[in-house]
């Protein structure tokens, strides 16, 4: 009796976080598709930072990610090439995706990607 009068809050659930779950899913690919990517020339891979929280004004979202490279390479070369990366320009999800990278140590340069989306139905980014 109890899980009958429980199936319409789970519905309403179930209705209210289907579009984060979609959103996070597809955060997941790109970042997948990230660190699928070929490493830059003179790089090894030093870690990954997780995906940082979703948030948003008015419908639209915003979320990102990073990793650390090892390399002698400045930061503007390896900017450069995740900037020409093919997974910046073809996504049908994110409107707006930037490539950020900075220098972390002496041999180490952090990248980070954010994205901006429309996220109507996602309450976190309203």
């Amino acid at each position: 009796m109890a899980a009958i009068a429980a199936t319409p809050f789970l519905l309403l659930y179930a209705a209210v976080t289907a579009p984060q779950r979609i959103t996070d899913h597809r955060l997941a690919g790109l970042e997948d598709r990230a660190l699928d990517h070929p490493l830059p020339p003179g790089t090894t891979f030093a870690g990954f930072e997780p995906q940082g929280p979703v948030t948003g004004d008015s419908g639209d979202c915003w979320a990102g990610f990073a990793f650390s490279l090892r390399t002698d390479r400045p930061p503007e070369e390896i900017k450069r090439y995740y900037e020409a990366a093919p997974f910046t320009r073809s996504s049908a999800h994110f409107s707006e995706l930037s490539v950020f990278a900075s220098q972390e140590s002496a041999d180490r340069v952090w990248v980070a990607f954010d994205t901006t989306y429309s996220g109507t139905a996602d309450l976190r980014c309203w």
